[in-house]
C-alpha cells in the first residue's frame, strides 16, 4: 500500500441526551462571578456544548439586570441585547446603561443552535467596584506614625546600613545574616512591627448586602469580627505604587452581625518599602518607599433601602503586631509573645492603642484587582526529614516550589527563637544558595503547641532547615504549601516517552511557581518581572494555564515603566532600572498582547496601549538604532543562558547582542503592522511596514554572509551561531532563495556538529522548537529533547531536576521558566493543537500532529476560551497511526496530515494514517 494512503473516519453521529447547544462557563472579564469590576464596558464570555456533532450557536441574547428577580424573569433592566445573529461567544462588549459603582448585577445568556432551538444559561453575577475618587466617600490613607517622624527614622536607618558590608550584597540581600541579626542590627531603634488596625461600627437593621473595598500596602489581611476574609494571601498584587494601586472587593455579608461589629486589618510591608538593598533600585529615595498604610471602605446595605458607610479615617486605632520584621526577599519574624488576644474582636478594650495618622497618597491610580489573587493552592506532607544534631533538622519537600511550610512546634519556652531556612539546594544555608538566606523566624510564647507559618513573604525552595528547635520533627508536624497566583490549569499532556513527560512537567511547574501577581524570573533570589523571560515564557504558559486576567494586569505593569519619551524598562514593576536600554526584553509589551490576541481573541490591550507601543517604537529607533549601521539595534541582553556561557571564554556573549535585538524588533514591527490593520490604523500600518523593510535591509547588509549563506553577529565568533540563523528562519527574515540551504545548515549544526544538541539559549529554544518541527524535523527535535548528555533537557531530568534551572546548570536558580518554550513542542507539534493565526482565539483550530517514530502515543487537551480541545495519537504498527480527539461545539478544525488536509466540524474525530 502506498505510504501516503489515508483512512478517515469522522464521527458525526448524535448521541443520546441533549442535542441542542447549552451555554456554560459564564465569565466577565475572564473571571467567574467577579467582585469589584471597574471596567466601564466589560466583556462577557461563555462556552457552548452539545452531544450532537456539528452543532453551533446561530444567535444569542444577553440580558443584564440589577436584581435576581428581574434576571429570573428575563428582564434586562440595564441591558438586553435582543436576539443577535452571531456565533460569537467571547469578547462580547457590554452596551447597556452606564454601570453604577458598588452595585450588584446579574446576567444570563440565551443561545439558539443551528436549528434555531433556544437554551438559557444559568445565572451569573458580578459586582462593580469604585469608579472614581468620589466613590471612596472621603476614605483616607492611614498609617501608624506621623509621616515626617517615620521618614526621619527610616532614612537614618538606611544611612547606617549603607556603611555596613552585609547590606551591600545586592542580589543576595545580605547573604550571611540571619533574621535575628537583621532585626537586632538596629537594636536601639528597630524597624516598626507590622501594624494592627481596628475600627468598630454598629449594625441595627436587617442586612441585605455588605462589601469591603480595601487596599493595604504592601500587603493586608482583613478580619470582620475575628474571621479572616477571603483565602487570598500576599494581597494586593505588586505594582509600581506611584502609577497603579490595586484594591480588592470582598463580600462580607455573612460576617456582619447585629449590634457592634469590628473591622481589623493587619498590614505588611511587601514591596512597599523593601528592607533590602538591591541591584534594581527599589530601596532608593526616588522609589516607592513608604510605611504600611491602609485605604478601606465598608458599605452595608439594608433591606429597607438605606445604607451605612465605614471608611478609613483618623478614628481608627493602631498598634504594633506580632510580625516584628518582614521583607519579601529575606523573610519575616513572628514574635508570638507580642500576640494580642482577640485584637480583631469587638469586645477588646483598645483604649491603650494609638490613634492612626494620615498618610501620604502613594501616588498611583486606584484600580480593581481583576486578576486571580495569590492563594495556597496545595497542601501536603514532606517526603523526608533528617535530624543533624546541632546543625538542625532538614526537611525535604520532594520538589522545588514556591510558597512556605507550616511547622508545628511543641513545648517551646517563652522567648525561644527558632529559625527556618529555605533553599533549593540540599543545605539551605550553604554559600551557593540562590537568594540566601530565605528565612522565617519564630519566637515562642511558651505554649504546648504553636505554629510557624509565613504571612508576608514567600520562598522558592525544596529543602528546609530548622535551627533552634531540638524536638524531633515528624512528617505530621509539617504542611508544605504551594503558593502562587491561582490561575486555572487548562492544558494537559502525556506520552509514552517518560523523559518528554518529565520535561513537560518541569516546564509547567516552573511557570506556575513564577506567578505571583506578576510573571517573575525566579521565586527565590530576585522575584522580579524580567521581561525577557516573559517574551519566551508566556506563550507556553497560556497552553497550560488561563493567563488572560493576569497578563492583562501585567501588561499595565510593563507600560507603567514607560518614560515620557517612550523608553521601557527590562523589568516590571521597575524603578527606572535600565530604562530604554533593551528592546529585546521590553518587547514583551508587544508580544504579551499578541499572545493574548492569539489565545483569547483579545484586541483590547492593543487598543488601550497603542499610543504607548508607538511611542516605544519611536523611542527605540531614536535611541537604540545604530547611527553607523542602520537597522542594527544596540542591546544590553542576549540569547540568555546558552551553553556557551559555560564553555566560551572569549568574553561576553557569542556574536554580540545587536543582531538578535534587530531580528526581534523586526518581528515586533510585523506584529504591530498586523494589528494596525486590524484596528484600522492605516497611517501607522504604512509607517510600521516601512520600518520593517528598513530593519530587514540592515540585517541583510550587516549580518548576512551571502557566500557562506549564514547570519552572524557583529562581534566575531569562530563558530556557526545557531540563534541568529534560527531566528532569521522563524521570523521570516531569510530571502526565499537562501531558505533551504540555511535550514540545512542549521540542521547540520544540531545533528552533526553538536550531536543532537541545540547550542543556544532562550530565544534559540523558542524559535527552534517552533520552526523546525513544521519543516519536517520533529523526530530530530525529539532526539534533542531526550538527549541525556549535557547540555540538554534530558540531562536535566537525568540529574534529578524538578523544575527548570537558569540555563544548563544547577549553579544558579533552579526555578526559571524561560526555557520552557520547549513545551510548545509537546502541545503544538507532537500532538498538534494549534491556533489559526488568521482567526485567533481557537474557534478555528488547526490540528497538525507529528507522529514521532520512537514514541508509542501522545495525547493532550487544551480547555480553550471556546471549550476543551482533545487530540491523541497512538502507533498501531510500524507505519500506521490512529489520530483522534474532539472539537468543541461552535468550533471547527483544519486537520493537516501527511497526505490530506480537510476541515471538520465539532464532535469527535478519528483518522487512521499510513506513513
Amino acid at each position: 500500500m502506498n505510504k501516503d494512503v489515508l483512512f478517515f473516519l469522522f464521527l458525526l453521529a448524535s448521541f443520546s441526551g441533549f442535542t441542542q447547544i447549552q451555554p456554560y462557563d459564564l465569565k466577565l472579564e475572564y473571571r467567574e462571578n467577579p467582585e469589584g469590576v471597574d471596567v466601564k464596558n466589560p466583556r462577557f464570555f461563555w462556552k457552548v456544548k452539545s452531544e450532537e456533532a456539528g452543532q453551533y450557536q446561530k444567535s444569542y441574547q444577553l440580558v443584564v439586570a440589577t436584581s435576581k428577580e428581574n434576571i429570573e424573569n428575563g428582564v434586562g433592566d440595564v441591558y438586553n441585547s435582543k436576539k443577535v445573529k452571531s456565533s460569537q461567544t467571547t469578547q462580547i462588549i457590554y452596551k447597556g446603561k452606564p454601570l453604577q459603582p458598588a452595585t450588584q448585577y446579574y446576567w444570563k445568556v440565551k443561545v439558539w443552535d443551528k436549528n434555531n432551538i433556544p437554551s438559557w444559561s444559568k445565572i451569573a453575577t458580578f459586582s462593580t467596584g469604585l469608579f472614581q475618587e468620589e466613590d471612596w466617600k472621603n476614605a483616607q490613607w492611614i498609617a501608624w506614625k506621623p509621616q515626617s517622624a517615620w521618614e526621619k527614622e527610616w532614612w537614618e536607618r538606611k544611612d547606617i546600613e549603607s556603611k555596613a558590608l552585609q547590606f551591600q550584597l545586592p542580589s543576595l540581600f545580605g547573604a550571611s545574616m540571619s533574621m535575628f541579626e537583621r532585626y537586632y542590627f538596629h537594636y536601639q531603634n528597630p524597624y516598626d512591627a507590622s501594624p494592627l488596625l481596628r475600627k468598630s461600627f454598629n449594625v441595627n437593621k436587617k442586612v441585605k448586602r455588605a462589601k469591603a473595598y480595601i487596599s493595604g500596602l504592601g500587603y493586608y489581611e482583613l478580619f470582620i469580627n475575628g474571621e479572616r476574609i477571603g483565602n487570598q494571601v500576599l494581597d494586593p498584587g505588586w505594582t509600581d505604587y506611584r502609577k497603579t494601586i490595586l484594591y480588592a472587593t470582598h463580600d462580607i455579608t455573612e460576617q456582619i452581625q447585629n449590634g457592634e461589629n469590628l473591622a481589623g486589618v493587619m498590614l505588611g510591608r511587601g514591596n512597599y518599602g523593601q528592607l533590602a538593598y538591591d541591584h534594581w533600585g527599589f530601596y532608593k529615595k526616588d522609589g516607592y518607599v513608604g510605611q504600611p498604610k491602609l485605604l478601606c471602605l465598608i458599605k452595608v446595605q439594608y433591606e429597607d433601602g438605606t445604607e451605612d458607610i465605614v471608611v478609613s479615617d483618623l478614628s481608627w486605632k493602631i498598634t504594633g503586631g506580632p510580625i516584628i520584621y518582614d521583607g519579601p526577599h529575606m523573610g519575616e519574624i513572628y514574635d508570638a509573645t507580642k500576640e494580642i488576644k482577640d485584637w480583631n474582636m469587638p469586645e477588646l478594650d483598645d483604649s491603650s492603642w494609638q490613634n492612626v495618622n494620615p498618610s501620604l497618597h502613594p501616588g498611583g491610580e486606584l484600580v480593581a484587582q481583576m486578576c486571580q489573587p495569590i492563594r495556597v493552592t496545595k497542601t501536603f506532607q514532606p517526603v523526608n526529614i533528617k535530624n543533624k544534631g546541632s546543625y538542625g533538622q532538614w526537611i525535604d519537600t520532594g520538589t522545588n516550589s514556591a510558597g512556605w511550610i507550616r511547622l508545628r512546634l511543641k513545648n517551646l519556652k517563652r522567648g525561644q527563637q527558632v529559625t527556618i531556612y529555605y533553599g533549593e539546594h540540599l543545605d539551605p544555608t550553604s554559600s551557593g544558595q540562590p537568594g540566601r538566606l530565605q528565612q522565617m523566624a519564630y519566637i515562642g510564647k511558651g505554649e504546648k503547641e504553636e505554629f510557624a507559618e509565613c504571612r508576608f513573604s514567600y520562598k522558592g525552595y525544596r529543602y528546609v532547615q530548622v535551627k533552634g528547635y531540638k524536638t524531633k520533627i515528624s512528617k505530621d508536624d509539617v504542611e508544605v504549601k504551594f503558593v502562587h497566583s491561582d490561575v486555572p490549569q487548562v492544558g494537559t499532556f502525556e506520552s509514552s516517552d517518560k523523559t518528554v513527560d518529565a520535561v513537560h512537567d518541569i516546564c509547567r511547574k516552573s511557570l506556575i511557581f513564577n506567578l505571583h501577581s506578576i510573571l517573575t524570573d525566579c521565586p527565590n533570589r530576585e522575584k522580579n518581572g524580567w521581561l525577557g523571560d516573559a517574551v519566551t515564557g508566556v506563550e507556553f504558559g497560556m497552553a497550560n494555564y488561563d493567563l488572560a486576567a493576569l497578563m492583562t494586569k501585567f501588561t499595565r505593569d510593563i507600560f507603567d515603566t514607560q518614560s515620557p519619551e517612550g523608553g521601557l524598562s527590562p523589568i516590571a514593576p521597575s524603578n527606572n532600572y535600565r530604562k530604554g536600554k533593551s528592546t529585546l526584553w521590553s518587547s514583551a509589551g508587544v508580544h504579551i498582547p499578541w499572545y493574548m490576541y492569539q489565545y483569547y481573541g483579545d484586541t483590547r490591550l492593543f487598543e488601550n496601549y497603542w499610543d504607548n507601543m508607538m511611542r516605544w517604537v519611536d523611542y527605540s529607533w531614536e535611541n537604540n538604532n545604530s547611527k553607523e549601521k542602520d537597522g542594527m539595534f544596540t542591546e544590553i541582553y542576549n540569547d540568555w543562558v546558552p551553553p556557551y556561557d559555560a564553555t566560551y571564554r572569549g568574553g561576553g556573549k557569542p556574536g554580540g547582542n545587536e543582531v538578535i535585538a534587530s531580528m526581534n524588533f523586526y518581528l515586533v514591527l510585523e506584529r504591530l503592522a498586523y494589528m494596525a490593520d486590524k484596528l484600522g490604523k492605516n497611517k501607522d500600518k504604512k509607517r510600521l511596514e516601512n520600518q520593517r523593510k528598513r530593519i530587514h535591509q540592515g540585517i541583510q547588509k550587516y549580518a548576512f554572509d551571502a557566500e557562506k549563506v549564514e547570519y552572524s553577529g557583529l562581534k566575531p565568533f569562530p563558530e556557526f551561531l545557531p540563534v541568529v540563523n534560527i531566528l532569521a528562519l522563524d521570523y521570516g527574515i531569510v530571502p526565499e532563495k537562501y531558505k533551504a540551504q540555511l535550514e540545512k545548515r542549521v540542521v547540520e549544526n544540531i545533528v552533526e556538529e553538536k550531536d543532537y544538541h541545540l547550542w543556544g539559549g532562550i530565544f534559540s529554544i523558542h524559535s527552534a522548537f517552533e520552526y523546525l518541527p513544521k519543516k519536517g524535523y520533529a523526530d530530530m527535535m525529539h532526539k534533542v529533547v531526550i538527549n541525556d548528555d549535557w547540555p540538554s533537557f534530558g540531562w536535566m531530568i537525568k540529574e534529578g531536576a524538578t523544575t527548570l534551572p537558569e540555563g544548563y546548570k544547577f549553579t544558579s536558580s533552579d526555578m526559571h521558566h524561560f526555557m520552557g518554550a520547549v513545551d510548545n513542542f509537546c502541545y503544538r507539534h507532537i500532538v498538534g493543537i494549534n491556533v489559526d493565526q488568521s482567526h485567533p482565539g481557537f474557534q478555528n483550530i488547526i490540528l497538525e500532529p507529528n507522529f514521532i517514530k520512537s514514541m508509542e502515543f501522545a495525547k493532550a487537551s487544551y480547555n480553550s476560551i471556546h471549550g476543551e480541545i482533545k487530540a491523541e495519537w497512538k502507533k498501531i504498527d510500524k507505519n500506521t497511526y490512529e489520530y483522534y480527539g474532539e472539537v468543541p461545539s461552535n468550533c471547527e478544525a483544519k486537520v493537516v496530515l501527511p497526505s490530506k488536509t480537510e476541515t471538520i466540524k465539532s464532535g469527535t474525530f478519528k483518522y487512521v494514517v499510513h506513513i
